[in-house]
């Protein structure tokens, strides 16, 4: 028994001492990784960083001419769209001191996303910026770029091409050939024990983009994934309108389903002119698909207008609740107080039993994001979706956007330029109501009946008449 009783403990000894000999055979490893600081912490060990406070750092990986800058000016977008306050960070190849500098200035002032648009190509140069994260407490996101040759050659025939219109006295073909071919030999491509990491295998295919992910936790870190796991079309053409004038705009009233005024019937007829319909010229552009809202006045707006067409719900106006149908003079006669709390603050206003811009926003989410898979779409809508939808292409902040002045009769065309977008705007000369109402000064609950209505739009008591 006592002979037993001696192996066992023996036998206890030696597993304990395997144990010990396995956590220092760990530790050893976690160092040669660059996980343990000071040589005597592994890295899960160290505080995490707040999953919904904390900053994030997004650092973008790849070779030249796999879509990174177009990627990264997205992510941006679509961020700053929802209201986060994000900035990228261009380096021509990777980040230094001066840009970890440059990021904590911008963290100071309380923003919250720091995107490093270069091309990190050694695990040296992310290391660094991981460790800068971790001793600050920051999340750290790798998003990683990689190409198919034949889309590599496209990306630097389509490069080459935009900077020639900018400087023809340079062969930018062989120069992005050449750099392409310099950096290859130096790329380390990323390893999990990084960090929290996103391959993307970047095409404007959609068969072949393809988007992995390790690691990726949080809101923020969620929606980036989600952003990247559509491909980046590069040469986009929008076509935005909307309804006609409407018997309702007429009036001054809002929401409603009316049908179009005699002038709104003229615009549709003109906007077909515009779009390949009835009176238009040969070379005029002809949308691929046709957007509208639910309501009778979007439907009839592009009813001469050819092509496929659909009308999603998420494009209707902005539900007003209790104030569907009534003018701004009725709206302040009933509900005075609803009146000045929205002048106050329009963007998080929701009318009873309606909606909020804010509300909005998350509406038409699924429609930005659907846009940005196609061109040569047409969507044809209402003024405060509209003004939620351009608000992603203009760069709007948040608080602007229940004051982007989307006129009526007036078609917006928006282009995309490199990474960025340019809206052109095409009056089309059919008379028509001003519906655009500037914030009144006076915004408290205490005003007078004729300081609310100082900024009204004027309108006609009666309808017009064919």
């Amino acid at each position: 028994m006592l002979r037993q009783l001696m192996s066992y403990v023996k036998n206890c000894s030696r597993k304990r001492k395997y144990v010990e000999d396995d956590d220092e055979k760990g530790k050893r490893e976690d160092l040669s990784n660059g996980n343990i600081l000071n040589g005597n912490m592994a890295a899960n060990n160290f505080v995490k960083p707040c999953q919904l406070k904390a900053p994030l750092v997004v650092t973008i990986v790849g070779l030249p001419f796999r879509g990174k800058s177009l990627a990264a000016h997205k992510i941006s977008r679509n961020l700053f769209w929802k209201g986060e306050k994000v900035k990228v960070f261009e380096v021509e190849e990777s980040a230094n001191e001066e840009t970890l500098k440059s990021i904590s200035e911008w963290f100071g002032n309380s923003n919250n996303v720091a995107i490093i648009d270069g091309m990190h190509l050694t695990k040296q140069s992310r290391t660094l910026v991981g460790n800068y994260c971790r001793k600050n407490v920051y999340h750290h996101l790798i998003v990683e770029f990689e190409c198919e040759p034949d889309c590599v050659e496209e990306n630097i025939n389509d490069t080459a091409e935009f900077y020639q219109k900018i400087d023809n006295n340079q062969d930018w073909l062989q120069t992005f050939r050449e750099k392409n071919a310099k950096y290859k030999s130096s790329f380390e491509k990323c390893l999990p024990q990084e960090g929290a990491l996103i391959n993307v295998t970047n095409s404007e295919n959609v068969l072949v983009h393809s988007v992995r992910a390790r690691g990726v936790q949080g809101l923020l870190q969620t929606i980036i994934l989600g952003v990247l796991s559509s491909p980046v079309i590069k040469h986009r053409v929008f076509y935005f309108s909307r309804h006609g004038e409407s018997e309702f705009n007429v009036l001054g009233r809002i929401g409603g389903d009316a049908d179009l005024s005699p002038r709104g019937k003229k615009y549709s007829e003109n906007l077909a002119k515009q779009l390949g319909g009835p009176g238009s010229s040969p070379n005029a552009p002809k949308p691929r698909l046709i957007w509208t809202s639910e309501l009778q006045r979007t439907i009839h707006t592009v009813q001469n207008i050819p092509g496929p067409r659909t009308a999603l719900k998420d494009l209707n106006e902005i539900n007003a609740g209790i104030c569907e149908g009534l003018t701004y003079e009725e709206i302040q006669e009933r509900f005075p107080q609803e009146f000045a709390w929205r002048d106050a603050d329009k963007l998080k206003y929701r009318y009873p039993h309606g909606e909020s811009y804010l509300d909005l926003l998350q509406r038409v989410d699924g429609v930005v994001q659907a846009l940005l898979l196609n061109t040569e779409v047409l969507v044809v809508s209402h003024q405060a979706v509209l003004r939620c939808i351009l608000a992603y292409f203009k760069g709007s902040k948040p608080e602007e956007i229940p004051y982007v002045n989307v006129p009526l009769h007036t078609l917006l065309i928006v282009k995309s330029h490199g990474y960025d977008f340019k809206i052109e705007t095409v009056p089309l000369k059919v008379e028509c109501v001003d519906t655009y109402r500037m914030q009144p000064s006076n915004c408290s609950i205490m005003r007078t009946t004729q300081e609310a209505l100082t900024t009204v739009p004027q309108h006609f008591d009666a309808p017009l008449i064919n």
